[in-house]
């Protein structure tokens, strides 16, 4: 009897460990699908769940060979795949709280365009991340400097995607007299904004001026994705645990699978060519899915939008209150909005983003200096006749970036400007 209770025991042990094993090769395979991590832990158990019913209730054991040949032939494939194929996307290597990228990582760019000079990532040859997490030159190994007296906290619109190091802001600033230290990692929004405001805060000189850089393209989110974001701090206090998650978050964003799920997402709209003669020497040219002057105006900011902001404010307030820094909010338009306005062929910019204005008046709620500089950019592009974006992408181009960088020198000195008096935090 006893040995019968003892080998029902090690069956039950064996069916389950088997589950375990054929369950996570499952889950690892839907992770090769663009979806969030988080989600792939839910579903982890859930799988695990699925085949130990299936081999117990159903005794599918004999069939176990044939249920795992597809998963672990294409896990074989992938990790064959992404040994050879490293990527340049800095996004595998940012921290699970997103506040910063992996010290030190060097990436060389596997194919280097030259031949358009206005596209992503033309001349883009190499990326390191310095020491401090953050963007530096493959060149000298520099980066942003040990203290900092100005700095740009921001996505990737700030972290300078698709652009050789020079062309990035910390190089640009340094041109015209500004050494700034630049926090931007691509894919972030405000809850990730303050986990970088937090993470570098003791390299912050007092009487420092912070500036944080709202997109209007993406950062408008929800307070669900702000908690969910905020969450991930969680990992400063479980290091280990999500130092795994993290890893193999790197590891499936650098296979196959995942990049080709990534690339139809991206060819599954055709672009065409559209150029607008401002009365310069060339005409601005723009890859672009739709027609700009077609341009839809979003609604106004919801609740869950409007309640996400003002959590960001307050937590930044928050955190700042005993730290003396002149801390300010400096909202930008999306591409789509500046491309419908050279669609009228007005030297004049026309508000067709409603949000921007609704983020700015609560802003100000919270004292802080908050700045919409989508007229500056868009002024000084027609002024010049060129493109701030690049031709084919959303991100800032060494001439948008420049226009941004002149701003941001201008504005910090009215910030100094004894007439006005500094805020670290709201009352």
């Amino acid at each position: 009897m006893k040995l019968v209770v003892r080998a029902h025991i090690l069956r039950g042990f064996g069916i389950f460990v088997l589950s375990f094993l054929v369950g996570t090769t499952y889950t690892v395979l839907i992770g090769l699908i663009d979806i969030p991590l988080r989600a792939l832990l839910i579903a982890w158990p859930v799988w695990i769940g699925v085949f130990w019913f299936l081999f117990w209730k159903f005794n599918l054991l004999r069939f176990t060979g044939f249920i795992a040949v597809l998963p672990v032939s294409i896990l074989a494939f992938e990790m064959l795949w992404s040994v050879t194929h490293p990527g340049m996307n800095a996004d595998q290597h940012s921290a699970f709280d997103h506040s910063h990228y992996t010290p030190g990582l060097r990436v060389k760019n596997p194919v280097v365009y030259e031949a358009r000079p206005d596209g992503r990532g033309s001349g883009l040859k190499e990326i390191l991340i310095g020491k401090d997490g953050f963007r530096a030159d493959p060149d000298t190994g520099k980066g942003n400097p040990e203290r900092c007296q100005f700095v740009l906290i921001g996505d990737s619109m700030i972290y300078g995607t698709g652009m050789p190091y020079p062309f990035t802001f910390g190089p640009v600033l340094a041109s015209m007299g500004t050494r700034a230290c630049v926090f931007g990692v691509s894919n972030n929004s405000p809850a990730d904004y303050l986990a970088t405001f937090k993470y570098v805060a003791d390299r912050i000189e007092p009487g420092a001026h912070v500036a944080f850089y709202l997109y209007a393209y993406n950062d408008f989110v929800g307070h669900h994705k702000y908690f969910r974001r905020r969450l991930d701090s969680l990992s400063n206090s479980f290091p280990k645990l999500f130092k795994w998650a993290r890893y193999f978050d790197r590891w499936r964003q650098a296979t196959f699978v995942y990049s080709l799920f990534r690339v139809e997402q991206a060819v599954r709209t055709r672009k065409t060519l559209w150029q607008y003669d401002i009365g310069k020497v060339e005409p601005i040219k723009i890859h672009y899915a739709g027609d700009p002057a077609k341009y839809v105006s979003p609604k106004h900011l919801n609740n869950r939008q409007r309640v996400a902001l003002q959590l960001f404010f307050s937590e930044v307030g928050e955190f700042a209150r005993n730290r003396p820094r002149h801390i300010s909010i400096l909202i930008h338009p999306d591409d789509a909005e500046i491309y419908a306005n050279f669609a009228r062929r007005s030297p004049v910019f026309a508000d067709l983003d409603p949000r921007r204005a609704d983020a700015l008046r609560i802003c100000e709620e919270y004292n802080f200096l908050c700045e919409d500089i989508s007229r500056h950019i868009y002024e000084r592009s027609w002024a010049e006749g060129k493109n701030p974006y690049f031709i084919d992408n959303r991100h800032f181009s060494a001439f948008g970036t420049r226009i941004v960088a002149e701003h941001f020198v201008a504005f910090a000195k009215r910030v100094a400007a004894p007439t006005r008096t500094a805020t670290a935090a709201p009352d």
